[in-house]
């Protein structure tokens, strides 16, 4: 383990022979909460929440796999894998009992520490998550057959763009979409993160009849925070499917983006 202190926070590096775990700490409290950001983002993207959840936590800031300084061998990430993983951080900084929240993709790694953690879980805070509604996007990239020709698209982002036209032509998507997903995939390494993310990450998610199952059987408080606007994972799609799990829910008038801006804090934590 390597330590790197600043008067902000301990910047930490857990490194095993396959993967290197990059991650910061902040604060000082008793309660410990662990945060999981979206796609394309780093653990950076919490920075502005920082001074009201120290207040309440100590806060584990965690760079995913493929973002940030976290690094892995490609390859499907196993649930048993990540908790192996992320019991390493827990025996290293001595923690029995935590909560955890995950933004977008960051959902999907939320869900999955609850779930294969659930006798040490305290709350469990959801925003616009990964993992319980699919995107078409995501069946695009995971579907055998189908993200053949989704890796094809995004090896080749002009043809990309010209397909995301026809689309928005065609009123198979919104404008508002097709920008959201030219923001998102601007880079060539962000075209390869989201291929990659999607198609390791998936074995981290569980069926729609699991989730009702294992969250109705949870003892851990579970809140869900979505945006009115928000056309990546809109309530409609996401509500029905986790209908009587015992979410407290809250929806903010914001589009996806939006969803970890600093007023969200007070909204999100009680």
């Amino acid at each position: 383990m390597l330590n790197y202190a600043s008067e902000r926070c301990i910047m930490h590096r857990f490194q095993m022979a396959d993967y290197k775990f990059s991650y910061s700490t902040h604060g000082s409290q008793k309660e410990i909460l662990f945060l999981f950001h979206g796609f394309g983002q780093d653990r950076a993207i919490f920075d502005s929440w920082l001074p009201e959840l120290t207040k309440k936590y100590t806060v584990y800031t965690l760079d995913l796999f493929y973002h940030g300084k976290s690094t892995r061998q490609y390859g499907l990430l196993l649930k048993g894998e990540w908790r192996s993983n992320f019991s390493e951080i827990l025996t290293e900084n001595s923690i029995d009992s935590f909560s955890v929240l995950g933004f977008s993709l960051g959902g999907r790694f939320a869900i999955a520490t609850a779930l294969e953690f659930k006798s040490q879980v305290n709350h469990l805070y959801l925003i616009a998550p990964d993992a319980v509604y699919h995107t078409p996007w995501f069946h695009a990239a995971t579907f055998p057959g189908l993200k053949l020709i989704f890796k094809y698209y995004m090896l080749h982002p002009v043809r990309m763009n010209r397909l995301i036209k026809r689309c928005v032509k065609l009123r198979i998507i919104s404008r508002y979409m097709a920008d959201f997903v030219k923001r998102e995939l601007s880079d060539a390494e962000n075209q390869k993160r989201i291929y990659i993310s999607w198609n390791h990450f998936k074995p981290l998610g569980y069926s729609h009849r699991q989730l009702r199952k294992y969250f109705k059987n949870s003892t851990f408080k579970k809140i869900l925070i979505l945006g009115k606007k928000d056309i990546v994972i809109p309530p409609k799609k996401i509500l029905p499917i986790l209908k009587g799990c015992g979410f407290d829910v809250i929806i903010l008038d914001k589009k996806h983006h939006q969803l970890v801006k600093e007023d969200v804090v007070n909204s999100v934590l009680l």
